[in-house]
């Protein structure tokens, strides 16, 4: 009973309300601590504030709040090719750079463990408020929340499917003892699951909600992104490129979203909720998560150097020589992008490429934020849906289309920002043989995406993450080690806690 209890604990932490944490104490508990959601759930603003709940999970799970947590960070970046971790970065991030991950290391657990708190809450939310009656709740209030639920929910899952592949499917909420072991389903179940949540909560959605909702543009970009990582590897069914194509046009033709002129605008502190967002990880400043429990680091994880005050960053996440290489010298990406130095003078400096940082969320110097910047972290941008859309069009087609054409040319005309076609950034033609339009699709999301958490799932759907690790040329001043990643490492293992707790739980194949 004991195991179990803990191991309830571990997966669906927000049921237990009177003791905070998965401690010996808690073990010797009676499950009469046990929340009682009816007595909750007693009209619309008693819903609205169990849904912020689950948004301020998401800051914690995909935005950059509660120190190293965040898919974007450990996952999306960490093991890619756009970050090199210097030898005084934390232990557990210079695993993930060099493939030596196990089993034990404390990133696997804390993901897990962090997105099925979240799931479980958003069982129950998506439970409880499914009860509600008309004297509670309206109709239209009731479908917003549910939908939104419904669109986290998905988002949890899309990330562990891609992180850990066979995961535990719960979608009922949990409230007792009962029924606890917990088996994994294939990939491909859930899968199914996001979809289905997803594709179930875009007709309820808002065309433009309120600040930092999901949006119906929001669900069908993820949408989107789902179906695309779908036909790429592992799972390989190329029939999902044209059903990713269709959500990608949807969005491009909503009239919502627009590219901005100045690339460095889009990710000012002044102007963050701007017309290229499509999904935001929202943050008050300074960045305080909604229930005000933990702060947002983004502005310190991917700073340069130098004091806080001054704008710096920890300095533990150097960006990659090959990145700022790949910019053409006239990109206006580059240089919001890649600083050259220390703050408060980055932008100015011309050191080498030992020097070279991540500058996207440029902190002003003088700031007093210290570790606590206020920076939303972009999920979706409508660059990113552009690319995908171009990438899904020409993949379903087996050719380099017209409309593929004039989504990816779009992006690269930004980054030109006046320069000449000719000879910076120049556009691509339908004439392209499809494998150097994939070529060129590689390199302009490395450029454009660079830092936002996107990198390492492009690079497993394209089959070429372990080979470009593996063959990364060092970067000399903080070089850690060279990456020997092997083929079974584009899936993180199953946490060892979880296996030792529930004997029905396999590892994945190769750890």
């Amino acid at each position: 009973m004991q195991d179990k209890l803990k191991f309830l604990c571990l997966l669906l932490l927000p049921l237990l309300v009177l003791l905070p944490s998965c401690d010996d104490e808690l073990l010797i508990e009676s499950p009469t601590n046990f929340l009682s959601p009816v007595n909750f759930y007693r009209n619309a603003a008693d819903a609205q504030i169990a849904l912020n709940g689950l948004y301020a999970g998401q800051q914690r799970c995909q935005g950059y709040s509660g120190g190293d947590a965040g898919v974007a960070l450990l996952w999306g970046m960490h093991g890619a090719d756009e970050i090199v971790v210097p030898p005084w970065t934390p232990p557990g991030r210079r695993t993930l750079f060099l493939f030596s991950l196990t089993p034990s290391i404390d990133v696997v657990l804390t993901i897990y463990e962090r997105h099925y708190q979240e799931i479980n809450r958003a069982n129950t939310v998506i439970n409880q408020v499914s009860l509600m009656t008309e004297d509670k709740i309206n109709d239209d209030e009731k479908k917003r929340i549910l939908a939104e639920a419904r669109a986290l929910r998905g988002s949890f899952y899309f990330n562990l499917v891609r992180i850990y592949n066979r995961v535990v499917l719960v979608t009922e909420e949990r409230t007792d003892l009962n029924n606890l072991d917990f088996v994994q389903s294939e990939p491909e179940e859930v899968y199914a699951q996001v979809i289905s949540d997803l594709s179930a909560a875009i007709p309820d959605l808002e065309v433009e909600g309120e600040t930092g909702r999901i949006t119906k543009g929001a669900a069908q970009a993820l949408l989107g992104k789902v179906y695309l990582q779908m036909a790429g590897i592992p799972l390989n069914q190329t029939d999902k490129y044209a059903l990713a194509a269709q959500q990608f046009e949807a969005v491009i033709n909503s009239g919502t979203y627009e590219l901005l002129d100045d690339f460095q605008q889009i990710f000012d502190e002044e102007n963050e909720l701007n017309k290229e967002m499509v999904w935001v990880v929202e943050h008050d400043a300074p960045g305080e998560t909604i229930d005000g429990s933990q702060n947002s680091n983004l502005g310190s994880f991917m700073g340069p150097g130098g004091s806080l005050n001054d704008g710096g960053g920890w300095g533990t996440a150097w960006s990659a020589y090959d990145l700022e290489l790949a910019y053409d010298r006239k990109d206006q990406r580059r240089r919001v992008t890649i600083a050259y130095g220390n703050a408060p003078t980055a932008i100015d400096s011309t050191n080498g490429p030992n020097q070279f940082r991540p500058w996207k969320w440029q902190k002003p110097a003088g700031q007093a934020w210290g570790n606590d910047t206020p920076f939303d972290y972009p999920y979706i941008r409508y660059a990113n849906v552009l690319l995908r859309y171009a990438e899904a069009h020409a993949m379903a087609a087996g050719s380099v289309t017209p409309e593929a054409v004039a989504a990816f040319n779009e992006v690269r005309a930004r980054a030109r920002a006046g320069a000449n076609p000719a000879t910076t950034s120049p556009p691509i033609t339908t004439a392209m043989p499809l494998d150097e339009f994939m070529a060129e699709m590689d390199q302009e999301c490395y450029r454009e995406l660079a830092f936002e958490g996107h990198r390492k799932g492009d690079l497993i759907r394209w089959g070429t993450l372990i080979n470009r690790m593996n063959t990364m040329a060092p970067q000399t001043a903080v070089w850690p080690g060279q990456p020997d990643a092997q083929d079974y490492e584009i899936i993180w293992p199953i946490p060892q806690e979880v296996l030792d707790l529930n004997p029905l739980m396999e590892q994945n194949p190769g750890w």
